[in-house]
C-alpha cells in the first residue's frame, strides 16, 4: 500500500511536448486525490530528474514515482542508483506520459498518468532488477544504469535522430521513421562479446540488445520474454544485412518475432562486456537515452529496487 508521506512524485514539466508541464496547474489537484499528500518535485531541466530523486532518498523517502517518458523513468533510476540505498528498500513506479512509453508496457495499469495513480494506489510490489553499464570509452569511466533496454549499435544514433525531431507524430512513428534514416545512415560496426567472462564471438552488429524488460523504440518487441525480476538479462543479438533486408525486419520486431530470424540469435548473461573492432563505433542506447559509445561492460543488479505495480502475464 502506497504511504504518501514516504512517496515522492519527481515530475517532467517538459514530458510529452511540454503537454505536462503546460496542464500542470489541474493535473497536481487531481493527482493528489488520487495519491494522497505526496510530495511532488518538478525537474527544471536535463538531469535536473535525477537530483530530485536522489534528494528524495536521502531525505528518507521509500517510493519514488516517475512522470514522464522512458527518459524521465531512466533519469530517476539513475538518481535512485546514486543514493546507494540498500537492494530492494526503494519501491519505483511510474506515470506514463512521453513518447515512447515502453517501460509502461510491461505493466497492467492504463498509461496514462491518472489511470497509472488510480492502479498504484493499491498495486502489488515485486522485486525489479537494474542494468548498472560502465562505459569506457571515456576517461574515467562512467556508470550509467538502466531499468528498462540497453542496446549498441545502430540504437543510438536511431534515438539521437529521433530526440532531434519534434516527436509530433507521436512515438511510434517517430521511432519508425528514426529507424528507417538511421539504417540508411549507419555503418556497422564490429564487436567482440563476452558473456559472462566467457568468449562469446565477433559480430558485426546491426544491434546488440540486453533486456530487463521487453519493449523500447516506441513499442517494438525486441526483447520478448524477458522478466524484470529474475536476475538475468534477456540478450539479443542482430547481425547486420543488406539495408533492403533490415527494413523488412522492422515489422517482424514490432511484433516480437523476429527472433526466428537466421541471422538474429539469443542468449542470456548476467554480464556482458562489448569491445570494439572495427574503426565504425557502436552508440548506447540505454531507456532511449545516448550516453555514448562502447566499450562498455553490462552487469545485472538483482533485486535492486522494487517494482510498485502488476506485470502483465
Amino acid at each position: 500500500m502506497l504511504n504518501p508521506q514516504l512517496t515522492t512524485v519527481v515530475v517532467n514539466p517538459a514530458a510529452a511536448g511540454g503537454k505536462v508541464g503546460r496542464n500542470w496547474s489541474e493535473m497536481e489537484p487531481e493527482l493528489r486525490a488520487i495519491l494522497g499528500d505526496v510530495s511532488f518535485r518538478l525537474s527544471e531541466r536535463a538531469g535536473g530528474a535525477a537530483e530530485l530523486a536522489t534528494e528524495a532518498v536521502r531525505k528518507g523517502q521509500k517510493t519514488i514515482l516517475s512522470l514522464g517518458g522512458d527518459g524521465t523513468h531512466n533519469e530517476v533510476v539513475n538518481g535512485i542508483m546514486a543514493a546507494s540505498p540498500t537492494l530492494g528498500e526503494i519501491a519505483f513506479g511510474v506515470l506514463p506520459s512521453g513518447t515512447g512509453g515502453d517501460f509502461a508496457r510491461i505493466l497492467k495499469a492504463p498509461r496514462t498518468p491518472m489511470g497509472a495513480a488510480r492502479s498504484l494506489v493499491s498495486a502489488p510490489e515485486s522485486s525489479l532488477d537494474v542494468g548498472r553499464v560502465t562505459i569506457e570509452s571515456v576517461i574515467p569511466a562512467k556508470t550509467h544504469y538502466f531499468v528498462n533496454v540497453g542496446t549498441f549499435g545502430i540504437t543510438g544514433l536511431v534515438d539521437a535522430l529521433v530526440n532531434e525531431s519534434t516527436k509530433v507524430l507521436g512515438g511510434r512513428a517517430s521511432f519508425l521513421i528514426g529507424t528507417i534514416r538511421g539504417l540508411l545512415r549507419y555503418k556497422p560496426a564490429t564487436v567482440r562479446l563476452t558473456v559472462d567472462d566467457e568468449p562469446f564471438g565477433e559480430f558485426e552488429i546491426n544491434t546488440v540488445g540486453l533486456g530487463n524488460a521487453q519493449f523500447c523504440g516506441g513499442g517494438m518487441h525486441m526483447i520478448p520474454g524477458a522478466d524484470p525480476g529474475d536476475g538475468w538479462f534477456d540478450g539479443i543479438i542482430i547481425e547486420q544485412r543488406p539495408t533492403w533486408k533490415m527494413l523488412t525486419l522492422v515489422t517482424s520486431i514490432y511484433k516480437g518475432t523476429h527472433t526466428q530470424c537466421d541471422f538474429v540469435h539469443t542468449f542470456r548473461a548476467k554480464k556482458l562486456r562489448a569491445e570494439l573492432v572495427g574503426e565504425n563505433p557502436a552508440f548506447l542506447d540505454l531507456d532511449g537515452e545516448t550516453p555514448g559509445v562502447i566499450p562498455a561492460t553490462f552487469e545485472i543488479v538483482p533485486g535492486a529496487l522494487k517494482l510498485l505495480g502488476e506485470l502483465r502475464g
